[in-house]
Parts: C-alpha cells; sequence; structure tokens
C-alpha cells in the first residue's frame, strides 16, 4: 500500500498570522498556485490515487480539489481529519493573543501546551485521535491501494508519529502542500519481532517534500 499525506495549502489566515484551528479560511492566491503546482507534479508522476480523503475545513477542501482535478474519482470529505481547536485563540494573532492572555500566552509560546487553552482540543485527545486516523486508514486496505489524504499541519504531527509507532509526538514544521510518501505491507502491519525491523516493508518514500514549489513552471 502507498500512503500520501498532504498539508494544505497557504490559506488567507497563513498569510495574516492567526491561528486557525477550526476556522474557516480561503486559499490565498498563492496557496491556489502552490495546489496547482502539487497537482502538476503528481501527474506528471503518473499518480493514480484509488482513494481521496479530504478534511471538510475550506483549506484543505479546496487544495484537494485543485490537486485532484485530473482525476474522476471522488473526494470523501473525513470529519477526523480537521485541524485541532484552538479554543479561544481561535482567529487570534499572536499579538492579539500576548495582549488579550498574556500569562498563557506566554506560557503556550514557552511550552505550546494547549491543555492551557480554555475550549482547545486537549493534547491527549489529539493524539489518540492521531491514532485513530491511522488505524482507519489502513483497514480493509488492498495492498494495491494508493491513498492521498489532505489535511492540516497541527493534525499531521500526531498522524505522523503514530504511523511510526513512536510514543512521543514529534514537532514537525510541515509546509504548505508538502507530501509525506509511505510505503508499507499491510499484511505484516500488525506482525512482531523481525518484521518491524526490516526496512524493506516499511519505507518513508518522501518525508515534508515541498520541492514543487521551487521547480520553475512549464
Amino acid at each position: 500500500m502507498r500512503l500520501l499525506l498532504v498539508r494544505h495549502a497557504e490559506s488567507v489566515g497563513n498569510v495574516e498570522g492567526r491561528m486557525q484551528g477550526r476556522e474557516e479560511t480561503d486559499l490565498s492566491e498563492a496557496g491556489r498556485d502552490q495546489a496547482r503546482r502539487l497537482h502538476d507534479r503528481l501527474v506528471g508522476e503518473g499518480l493514480q490515487p484509488t482513494c481521496v480523503l479530504s478534511s471538510p475545513q475550506r483549506r484543505t477542501a479546496q487544495t484537494a480539489e485543485i490537486v485532484c482535478r485530473s482525476w474522476s474519482g471522488p473526494i470523501e470529505l473525513w470529519d477526523e481529519l480537521v485541524e485541532h481547536d484552538v479554543g479561544v485563540l481561535t482567529g487570534l494573532k499572536w499579538e492579539e493573543i500576548e495582549a488579550e492572555y498574556p500569562v498563557m500566552g506566554r506560557e503556550l509560546r514557552r511550552t505550546r501546551n494547549w491543555d492551557l487553552v480554555e475550549g482547545a482540543e486537549r493534547m491527549r485527545d489529539r493524539r489518540a485521535r492521531g491514532e485513530r486516523i491511522v488505524q482507519r486508514l489502513l483497514h480493509r486496505r488492498a495492498a494495491s491501494d494508493v491513498v492521498l489524504v489532505f489535511t492540516h499541519g497541527g493534525t499531521l504531527q500526531h498522524v505522523l508519529s503514530a504511523l511510526l509507532g513512536s510514543s512521543r509526538t514529534w514537532g514537525v514544521s510541515v509546509r504548505n502542500t508538502a507530501l509525506f510518501d509511505f510505503s508499507l505491507d499491510l499484511e505484516r502491519w500488525a506482525e512482531e519481532g523481525d518484521a518491524l525491523h526490516s526496512p524493506f516493508w516499511w519505507r518513508i518514500e518522501r518525508f515534508n517534500d515541498a520541492s514543487h514549489l521551487w521547480e520553475p513552471r512549464q
């Protein structure tokens, strides 16, 4: 099975430096160009996904629509792929956070502990959702499947850590439209022992790869 994970393209909220979370924002013009570049790259590589999944949030669904416009299959919107809820900080810039919530803002900058934020999705809940996403992505798939997934930078950190089998959630500065490209053997996924240690069965083909953004347009 091949699994490709993609962060959405640049949004208006990204440009404005806002905490987006569950806030609905559209792609910027630069973001639309990023998505078109990723489309051209994947089509040029001959990618033929058997399944496309996307967060229903606008910035992500818009990215999926642009990237997948040359394929006829449906895009399945999946609520589990949404971004973390950032509670009372939704839509705020850092300077606004530090003005309105000075103590919490300083501590959040220092620790990124979202459990301090009223209404935010709890850290353990974020990781548990990442685990559920991985289990569903791999459940009842065929060895020949090519699954293309569009989600958000925060959610991706937990999905990646769960997919890699780490009990520690690793921080990754995920680029807009970056690709994470994995090949794995579904028949051996649940096995213990030596199968776990053979990189022949589990391969990372690309990780946080946004090289299409720097390639000249044809």
